[in-house]
């Protein structure tokens, strides 16, 4: 896995350890993240992005690449989260450009209070579990409170997802075996 664009442009993005033993994280793939940032366009730059479930950290260091102006990690490992920082330390971030969260994805939604600085949020959830849809939910949630840009849930095809508030649309595309839901203004 690599960062695809931007100032870490071609930089490896090393997995957590069980990870490259066939288990743990499933990293989005670079083919997934190349349309993805493609999809979501310049709203990336200057933008606060949250990456949940964040595995080796792959989504969030890739919008650190391409300017966006912070990031938050989580997810409820600290070995992952050791890896997401070693990923950060390797391409030489500022310690001031990202925060890590050793927290379940789903608290940290319901945490974020409604006021603040616009959000853009990932979220890459282990597949097969009820995680994603309660994280969609949640997703939703920040989208009537006026904080979020777009919102983007990797997820199996086929996943249930529930209708977003009024004003904002879900924009599903499928890439094999992986299928992205958008949570963007109507």
């Amino acid at each position: 896995m690599r960062v695809i664009a931007g100032i870490w442009k071609g930089r490896r993005i090393r997995l957590p350890g069980q990870a490259q033993r066939g288990g743990g994280p499933r990293p989005t793939t670079d083919r997934v993240k190349e349309a993805l940032f493609s999809i979501l366009g310049p709203v990336v730059d200057g933008a606060r992005c949250v990456d949940l479930c964040c595995g080796a950290g792959g989504l969030g260091i890739e919008a650190l690449s391409r300017g966006c102006g912070h990031c938050d990690f989580v997810d409820v490992s600290a070995r992952v989260l050791a890896a997401v920082s070693r990923n950060l330390s390797d391409c030489g971030a500022d310690p001031g450009l990202y925060d890590l969260h050793r927290m379940d994805a789903r608290r940290f939604l319901d945490r974020l209070p409604d006021a603040g600085p616009p959000l853009l949020l990932f979220a890459d959830p282990p597949y097969g579990l009820a995680l994603a849809a309660e994280i969609w939910h949640g997703m939703t949630r920040l989208a009537g409170s006026g904080r979020l840009l777009a919102a983007v849930l990797e997820h199996e095809p086929g996943l249930d997802l529930p209708d977003p508030r009024d004003g904002w649309r879900r924009n599903a595309r499928r890439y094999g075996n992986t299928e992205l839901s958008f949570l963007e203004k109507a």
